[in-house]
């Protein structure tokens, strides 16, 4: 079967353009068809579908992965508004159809139709998710730090059909071009962590010694709390400018009279990116602390940038009574930016699939007392990227 020639002209200034929320996406669809086309049969949507791949656990046997693809997304366009005069399109002809889509702020109520475990979880999941796809980075696109299971993609498809008096109505040939998009997100208040888990930790404690009898010198706190979103202002794949500023707060307990807290020699810090996925729909927020009640068809991926470090630190601390003894407290504050060869779509929650941050600071110090070596600690917050 002889397919029709079809090419994609988006209006953009950009190669690899992105979309913001309200935003519109508008360009031609060129169609030489191949035989005379009713203009009933032919079709433009903008499309958004969820792709996800979940290893088979139920068996020791090396299965295919299980795979999920579900459309939550569909914007059709009246092709027939442009051509009011013409019903059909002559063959080998070129045609010019234009189309418009305006980027919705929300998905339509029946993209989420599962049982929640509250309002606030819907109105997540009927937010348009952001672009994911380790796919895209294949073609030296910026990688967003996605796993290959899963995929968050939109495209605007070119489709003709055929009328069949048995089968009823049948695609015969469909084009799709790619489009990322970055929907706005507000930022949200902090979010409350319960329970455990290796990837947010607020606060952290080391027990301090010296010598090789392990003399006590004390114990070294520090403690953090969500900071302020990272705003996307830019459309551009780099965000050059995105950043936040981080507090850690430092508590130093002397175990004897006379003993000062250690000195502070340098501080690493590292963007973690979460995706987490699943063949069922997360009726409340992807939780850490029991991954066990998750399920077969459940998972999540993590990856990591690293952030510009900090190579000196001077503290200044401050010493305060506290019954019968003497504490020592400080702090650090640091503005983090997010550097310029990953991408990162904002915080999102959808049925399928939720993309969220942390931040994590590891703080190298020196016991006083001791003439070399280095130990650390290290907390790890969440944070919300956010677009305006």
């Amino acid at each position: 079967m002889e397919f029709a020639n079809v090419e994609f002209v988006v209006n953009s200034s950009s190669d690899s353009p992105i979309f913001k929320t309200h935003e519109t996406i508008h360009g031609e669809v060129l169609f030489t068809p191949h035989q005379e086309t009713n203009i009933e049969d032919i079709s433009i949507t903008f499309k958004g579908m969820t792709r996800v791949e979940v290893e088979n656990m139920n068996t020791h046997i090396a299965l295919p992965f299980n795979q999920l693809e579900r459309r939550f997304l569909s914007m059709e366009l009246p092709i027939s508004d442009y051509f009011e005069d013409i019903s059909t399109l002559k063959s080998g002809r070129n045609y010019r159809l234009p189309f418009k889509f305006i980027i919705p702020e929300e998905l339509p109520i029946h993209a989420c139709h599962h049982q929640c475990g509250n309002s606030q979880i819907q109105r997540e999941h009927l937010q348009l998710p952001a672009s994911l796809s380790y796919r895209a980075t294949k073609s030296h696109e910026i990688h967003d730090m996605s796993p290959e299971m899963v995929e968050v993609v939109y495209s605007i498809s070119f489709s003709l059909w055929q009328q069949n008096s048995k089968t009823g109505r049948s695609k015969i040939q469909e084009t799709t071009h790619p489009v990322k998009i970055l929907p706005t997100r507000n930022e949200h208040a902090p979010i409350l962590i319960p329970g455990k888990n290796k990837y947010y930790k607020l606060g952290a404690e080391k027990s301090l010694s010296t010598g090789l009898l392990r003399h006590a010198r004390g114990k070294f706190t520090a403690c953090s709390t969500q900071p302020p979103a990272i705003q996307l202002q830019s459309l551009q794949p780099t965000n050059t400018g995105a950043s936040t500023s981080l507090k850690i707060d430092l508590r130093f307990d002397p175990a004897h009279l006379g003993q000062l807290p250690p000195s502070a020699l340098a501080a690493e810090f590292q963007l973690r990116a979460m995706t987490f996925f699943g063949m069922e729909a997360w009726q409340n927020y992807p939780d850490l602390t029991d991954i066990s009640t998750w399920g077969s068809r459940r998972d999540f991926w993590s990856d990591y940038v690293a952030l510009t470090p900090i190579d000196e630190i001077k503290l200044e601390w401050k010493s305060q009574d506290e019954g019968d003894r003497t504490i020592f407290t400080t702090s650090i504050e640091h503005c983090v930016s997010l550097p310029t060869h990953r991408r990162y779509p904002p915080t999102f929650h959808s049925c399928l699939v939720s993309r969220v941050y942390a931040l994590k600071t590891t703080l190298f110090y020196r016991v006083h007392g001791k003439a070399l070596g280095r130990s650390s600690i290290s907390v790890s917050v969440p944070v919300e990227i956010c677009a305006t």
